[in-house]
């Protein structure tokens, strides 16, 4: 007589499998995030991190997160709040009991958007000149500046602000000085950007 002893063989897990994916809907303050995800028999909790660097600093948890099994899940992450007209880094991370698997570094660029234009009160105003002023955010698309000025609000007159081009996504003051003003008259004025996505007044 034998005895037959029986033996449960547990189900091999390893680290899982990460793969980065291009970002989809991307607009000028947001995106979709996308990624495959093999957890490998463990389960496995998934986040993005994304920044303006490929050290990125932000980590989010996939929607998808925890992913189990052993084939390819399709994962992803909507960030919002992004600003205009910068590239962002991103890869996908999966870990499991077995360990961490970061996907490669891929990067979007969110749309620019046209100016944003404030008109500023003049100064070193005088009997024949003044020094109109202004504020430009370019919002991620370089953004030529004009003074727009004359007696009425049909203004007539157009000078480029000393700062002309500005570019970025921060407010920049903006100036120019103009002469060969009429003593004792009112005068209208106002700050124009625009960039290949508008023109703002």
């Amino acid at each position: 007589e034998y005895d037959i002893l029986q033996v449960e063989v547990a189900a091999s897990a390893s680290p899982p499998t990460a793969t980065t994916n291009g970002a989809t809907g991307v607009t000028s303050n947001q995106a979709t995030l996308n990624g495959t995800i093999n957890a490998n028999g463990a389960s496995t909790t998934v986040t993005f991190e994304y920044g303006l660097t490929n050290s990125y600093g932000t980590t989010r948890t996939a929607d998808q997160s925890p992913v189990t099994g052993t084939t390819g899940t399709a994962v992803s992450y909507s960030p919002a709040g992004l600003t205009p007209g910068t590239t962002y880094h991103y890869r996908v991370v999966g870990q499991n009991s077995e360990g961490t698997t970061n996907g490669s570094d891929m990067t979007f660029t969110t749309d620019p958007l046209a100016p944003s234009a404030t008109t500023v009160a003049a100064s070193s105003v005088t009997s024949s000149g003044a020094t109109l002023n202004g504020t430009i955010n370019a919002n991620g698309a370089p953004a030529t500046v004009t003074f727009e000025y004359g007696l009425t609000t049909g203004y007539g007159s157009t000078v480029t602000a000393d700062q002309s081009p500005v570019s970025g996504t921060t407010n920049t003051s903006v100036s120019k000085a103009i002469t060969g003003l009429t003593a004792g008259v009112t005068y209208h004025y106002r700050v124009v950007g625009q960039n290949a996505e508008g023109t703002t007044n």
